[in-house]
C-alpha cells in the first residue's frame, strides 16, 4: 500500500526550501562573480609522468609583479590511496593600499609567468586564489618544476558583502592579468 504525503507536509517542505534559498550568504554574489571571472583548472596527479600537467584548463593569468614566490608542486600518496596534490603553496599577500608581502619560498616566478587557478576562496575580508604554473618553470640549478602560489587579496568586508568587486578587481589586476584581457 502506498502512502501519499499530506498536503500540510508538502506545503511545509516547500516553505522550508523557500526560506533556505533566501538565506544565501552576503558573500555569495561576490563568490559567484569571481568564480565566473576565474574559472578553475585541474591538474593530473594520478600518473607520475603526467603529474602537474593541466587536465582541465580554466582562466590563464600572467604574473605582473616581480618577486612572486612559488613552491614546487608536491603530490602525496598514503599506502594504496589515490595520489593527491599536497597543497603546499608559497604565500603572497596584497593589502588594499597595494603593499605586497611575500613569504620566502623555494624559487621566484619571473614576471609574465602564466598561471592557472586551482582554487578560489572568498572570506569576509579577503579573497584567496590558489594557483599553479601553466608550464614547468626552469630553475638555475635543478630540473624544471611546476610552481604553486597562494595569492591573498585583502578587501573591505562591507564591499565584499555587497558584491562590489570593482576595487578588489583592480587590486588583483595589479598582480595578475587575465590572459584574455585587452
Amino acid at each position: 500500500m502506498r502512502r501519499m504525503m499530506s498536503p500540510f507536509v508538502l506545503c511545509l517542505l516547500v516553505g522550508i526550501v523557500a526560506v533556505l534559498s533566501g538565506c544565501a550568504s552576503p558573500l555569495d554574489s561576490t563568490r559567484k562573480t569571481l568564480k565566473e571571472r576565474y574559472r578553475l583548472s585541474s591538474i593530473y596527479v594520478q600518473i607520475p609522468r603526467s603529474e602537474g600537467h593541466i587536465a582541465v584548463r580554466g582562466t590563464v593569468l600572467a604574473v605582473q609583479a616581480e618577486g612572486v614566490p612559488a613552491k614546487k608542486l608536491r603530490v602525496v600518496q598514503a599506502n594504496k590511496s589515490p595520489r593527491l596534490h599536497f597543497g603546499d603553496y608559497a604565500l603572497i599577500e596584497m593589502a588594499p593600499d597595494a603593499r605586497l608581502t611575500a613569504t620566502p619560498a623555494e624559487f621566484v616566478l619571473p614576471k609574465g609567468t602564466r598561471l592557472v587557478v586551482l582554487g578560489l576562496k572568498v572570506e569576509k575580508d579577503r579573497v584567496r586564489l590558489f594557483t599553479h604554473t601553466l608550464v614547468r618553470v626552469l630553475l638555475a640549478d635543478a630540473p624544471a618544476v611546476y610552481g604553486c602560489t597562494e595569492f591573498v587579496f585583502r578587501a573591505d568586508p562591507d564591499l565584499l558583502a555587497r558584491g562590489n568587486v570593482a576595487a578588489l578587481q583592480d587590486q588583483i589586476d595589479r598582480v595578475l592579468r587575465r590572459e584574455d584581457a585587452t
